[in-house]
Formats: structure tokens, C-alpha cells, sequence
């Protein structure tokens, strides 16, 4: 009985930290309705990387602290071939993104410090984003979305 009480107090654990990210609040930084050849791109975004909460709890390959609501949402029209979600900052940056299907996607160092996500056979959809750290200190950060290859 010990063992089926601490297993059901863990899973609750577990489900609480799973569902942090709450891709129903409003997000932090603003939105954006891009259809595909969107101009400028790239489209850019001021955002302050960070938060509270580890990423690993999303899925066991994301890192860095993030913020419960997304930083960012992106409605991206239908007809895309490509898209890449990215971030610049003097600081060592992560990049969580919820996809229009539910999926998950998390990225750490791709260009240097900096996070990007992306490619080819996108959807269109709600993209919410979250733009984490490294280390325990928020930073400023640059949001980009772009159809360019990277």
C-alpha cells in the first residue's frame, strides 16, 4: 500500500511539473500573424530570456529555465515550404516550441550560445515560444522567424 501511495504522490508530481507551460495564456512579448513570404523577414521580437521553471520537465531533451506563459506566439499561415524559429543574445539561450500539433520542440546551441528550431514540411498554426537561459539570470534576447535557411 506504501509503495502504490508514493507511486500515485510521484506521478502527481510528475504532472504538475509536465504541465507548467501553459499554452493557454496570453504570451509575454506579443504575437504575430506571418502568412508564408512574409516580408520583413526576418520578423524580429525583443523578448527577456529566462524564468523559473526547467525545461527538462517538457521532455528530457530541453534545457534552461523558462517562464510559465509563452514568451511569444506565432500564427503561421498555410503554403510554407520552411521555417526557422531562432535567438540571439550575448547570453547562453534555449528555445522551447509548442507546435500547432501539440509537439514539442526544444533546441540549445546551434549557432554558438544560441537556439534554432526549424526546417522543412512546416504546419500552419499556433506556434507558442519560449525563450529560455542557461543559467539562473534572465537576459535580453532576439526573437527571430524566418524562411530563409539557416
Amino acid at each position: 500500500m506504501k509503495t502504490l501511495l508514493a507511486a500515485a504522490i510521484a506521478v502527481a508530481a510528475l504532472t504538475g511539473i509536465a504541465s507548467a507551460q501553459n499554452v493557454s495564456l496570453a504570451p509575454t512579448y506579443g504575437s504575430v500573424a506571418l502568412n508564408p513570404g512574409f516580408m520583413p523577414d526576418p520578423y524580429q521580437a525583443q523578448v527577456v530570456a529566462g524564468g523559473s521553471i526547467d525545461a527538462s520537465s517538457i521532455d528530457g531533451n530541453c534545457v534552461g529555465l523558462i517562464a510559465d506563459a509563452p514568451d511569444f506566439r506565432l500564427q503561421y499561415g498555410d503554403g510554407g515550404s520552411q521555417l526557422f524559429i531562432g535567438v540571439t543574445s550575448a547570453a547562453d539561450t534555449t528555445l522551447v516550441v509548442n507546435g500547432p500539433d501539440g509537439t514539442w520542440f526544444c533546441d540549445d546551441d546551434t549557432n554558438g550560445f544560441n537556439p534554432l528550431i526549424g526546417g522543412q514540411g512546416v504546419m500552419a498554426g499556433q506556434y507558442d515560444i519560449w525563450v529560455g537561459t542557461y543559467g539562473d539570470s534572465t537576459a535580453p534576447a532576439t526573437l527571430f522567424i524566418t524562411e530563409y535557411d539557416q
